[in-house]
């Protein structure tokens, strides 16, 4: 395939590099990550973000701080480790360079004022694949928009975002398993997890099955309403030791 590619490009007077750099300088750039700052919302068992000046250019003559962030702040991963004691060779530093880098399917869930605690069914998902043209193929990024993003805030607030969510039937799970996608995102701060209150309603399909599949779950991710049905999905992890997620910078980038 790739003397193929080289042949028929040839042709057109052109190679993979200069026409990659062409489809790239074309494309628009969409920043999925929220911005890292204090009193962002947090899992209530984690520890909050701390960003300390520890220089400055009045007193150091140049500039840099120190950061105390868990592995699952922000916008961030998560490793199968994270849920799974058994996997100890599915930790962050492990995974693939592009485990969650591809073609990228975006469901539009936010036409239904979600609740804490409500499930999304494969039903609900396929009508908005329905509706918006979008296809799920193998080894797809799936990113999943429920409106969420709408209580993030650094607000007196800033709880409800992480302490209430909704998720997904355990028929979602499946499907996706199914479809062999390698990554799934939500605007909710743990893929799947319906949440009240900080309490969980039943189990999570996501973290206990999909993720055990080495699909890796991507959570509090921004600006999914700005997105069409079909991208391109680029983010990496740290590289953590024994790391049981990272932090990433995730990008979209639409042709």
């Amino acid at each position: 395939m790739a003397d193929e590619w080289t042949a028929w490009l040839a042709k057109l007077g052109t190679d993979r590099l200069s026409l990659f750099n062409a489809l790239f300088k074309s494309a628009s750039i969409v920043d999925l990550s929220v911005l890292l700052e204090k009193g962002i919302p947090k899992y209530y068992s984690h520890p909050s973000l701390i960003i300390d000046r520890t220089a400055t250019h009045e007193h150091d003559g140049y500039a840099n701080q120190a950061l105390l962030i868990s592995e699952h702040t922000g916008t961030h991963v998560d490793a199968p480790y994270h849920m799974h004691a058994d996997m100890v060779d599915a930790t962050i530093e492990r995974i693939k360079p592009d485990a969650i880098m591809g073609r990228c399917t975006v469901i539009d869930l936010s036409r239904r004022a979600w609740q804490p605690g409500e499930r999304a069914s494969l039903a609900d998902l396929q009508a908005a694949l329905d509706e918006s043209g979008g296809r799920i193929e193998e080894g797809d990024v799936v990113l999943i928009h429920f409106g969420w993003m709408q209580y993030w805030t650094t607000s007196k607030d800033w709880g409800y975002y992480a302490d209430n969510q909704p998720g997904f039937t355990e028929d979602v799970a499946d499907y996706l398993i199914a479809k062999k996608v390698k990554a799934v995102g939500t605007d909710t701060a743990a893929v799947g997890t319906p949440v009240i209150n900080r309490n969980a309603v039943g189990p999570c399909y996501f973290h206990e099955k999909v993720l055990k599949q080495h699909i890796y779950l991507i959570e509090c991710l921004h600006q999914l309403h700005t997105l069409p049905a079909q991208c391109f999905f680029v983010a990496a992890p740290l590289k953590i030791a024994n790391g049981s997620g990272s932090p990433i910078r995730a990008l979209a980038i639409v042709l």
